[in-house]
């Protein structure tokens, strides 16, 4: 499974509150679309970690955040989004290409500025590459 489809091109294998946000700066990214479910936090639970909210209120000095998620409720990414303070995308149906194209036109930022971080090369990883 090596076509430019399912390439990762910088997997850390680590948990997002273990990524530098100094080296994802120094390789230019300016914006981060972060998956929720198994990235932020489990799928069972609505609390988010102290780590990753720690995480995430110092990526907020170094980039702008949305949130995009495949979970279809609506209730559960938005109490997600409100406590971190970050927009979201709910149902993204990610690796189609549409709610993430949209995302990114929104936020007017160039798409070689923008990294997306998720737990499942079939969507997050496939999502990515399909918008270059």
């Amino acid at each position: 499974m090596n076509n430019s489809l399912t390439k990762v091109y910088w997997d850390t294998n680590l948990p997002i509150y273990k990524i530098s946000h100094l080296d994802l700066s120094n390789e230019g990214i300016k914006c981060l679309l972060l998956d929720v479910d198994g990235t932020l936090l489990s799928k069972n639970t609505e609390i988010i970690p102290k780590t990753v909210k720690d995480w995430i209120i110092k990526a907020k000095d170094f980039f702008k955040l949305y949130l995009i998620s495949n979970n279809p409720s609506k209730k559960r990414i938005s109490k997600i989004g409100t406590e971190l303070g970050i927009d979201f995308k709910y149902r993204a149906l990610k690796p189609r290409r549409s709610s993430t194209l949209e995302i990114i036109k929104k936020l007017n930022i160039d798409k070689n500025n923008i990294a997306i971080i998720g737990d499942r090369i079939f969507t997050d990883v496939i999502v990515g590459n399909r918008c270059k």
